[in-house]
């Protein structure tokens, strides 16, 4: 392949990328989007969840909320749902936002030492091990 074609596709490939968020760049500006993800986990682990939450996932939020990459955050338990206990929801102020991701540069910038982060990440995968989940994307009308 020559130059011209080489840029001709990564070209087309950037644009790609970029419809979804232009498309929805049509969308009223107030639209926002609640991402939740359902998920039932083994509920010995709840306290390690709550722990990890305190500790790192609500001021990762509370800092993603300051600088507008979120809107709101909740981690929801239920301790006698027999289907799924834990709801987590993240509240996006567009569907580009939510594209992009809000947590890891976040996350790097309250706490910079990397193995610590690998300590949390695997904390966290641990917890939802063989958990099962469904994820959802909801409007407010």
């Amino acid at each position: 392949m020559n130059r011209t074609t080489i840029r001709v596709i990564i070209s087309v490939l950037v644009i790609l990328l970029f419809v979804p968020c232009l498309a929805n760049a049509q969308e009223k500006e107030d639209t926002s989007y609640w991402y939740a993800s359902f998920a039932k986990f083994n509920w010995e682990r709840s306290d390690s969840l709550k722990k990890l939450h305190q500790e790192y996932l609500r001021p990762i939020s509370e800092e993603a909320i300051k600088k507008g990459r979120i809107l709101d955050y909740k981690l929801l338990f239920h301790h006698t749902g027999d289907e799924y206990n834990v709801v987590i929801m993240v509240k996006h102020p567009s569907w580009c936002a939510m594209e992009k991701g809000w947590m890891s540069d976040i996350f790097k910038t309250i706490e910079p030492d990397k193995e610590k982060r690998k300590v949390f990440w695997d904390a966290y995968y641990w917890v939802f091990e063989g958990a099962t989940h469904y994820d959802c994307i909801y409007t407010e009308q």
